[in-house]
């Protein structure tokens, strides 16, 4: 029964991180789903970063959403803006779709220019998962082979490296931002 409930447990709080890594959009999701592998295995790692990387992308879109409805009203005047927001949802529906099966587009990216437009969540939701999934499959199918192949001190170093480099980025554009200032 305890050991039921430690899975259980590990399992939740690893889909809030997930989720969390989903929603924020600039954090290379290769990293939780090694973790999601080497905790649930092929099939449990899948569902979970599967389960994450929806309902992140929802959480994200409705993040997104409310910070651009307490931009400064100017803002919403420029062109990049209006060109968006008077798109029709099906059109938003298939560029998400679109953007979502393209590799090397940041979700973030995505899931803020869906947010601009006037399309509701759950189409955003529908579309972002169709385009999702086969990207996903294919992130599992990288990460999996990495983490059987690769040893332990190798995967470490690389998780390491990846960390370094989103701090060096994140400080890096924080310093940038108090210069212009």
């Amino acid at each position: 029964m305890t050991e039921i409930f430690i899975t259980l447990l590990e399992f939740l709080l690893l889909l809030a991180a997930n989720i969390l890594i989903g929603a924020l959009g600039f954090i290379p999701s290769f990293i939780m789903t090694a973790v999601n592998i080497k905790s649930f295995g092929l099939q449990g790692g899948a569902a979970l970063t599967l389960l994450g990387e929806i309902f992140g992308a929802l959480a994200g879109f409705h993040l997104y959403r409310y910070g651009f409805s307490k931009a400064a009203p100017s803002w919403q005047r420029h062109r990049f803006w209006n060109f968006w927001h008077g798109q029709p949802d099906s059109r938003v529906f298939k560029a998400v779709i679109l953007m979502r099966l393209l590799p090397f587009v940041p979700s973030g990216l995505v899931t803020a220019g869906a947010a601009l437009t006037n399309i509701r969540a759950w189409p955003f939701m529908a579309a972002s998962t169709i385009g999702k999934v086969p990207a996903v499959f294919l992130e599992l199918a990288a990460v999996y082979g990495f983490v059987q192949v690769a040893p332990p001190v190798l995967q470490y170093a690389a998780f390491g490296a990846v960390l370094v480099f989103i701090a060096w980025t994140w400080n890096k554009r924080r310093l940038e931002t108090s210069e212009t200032e």
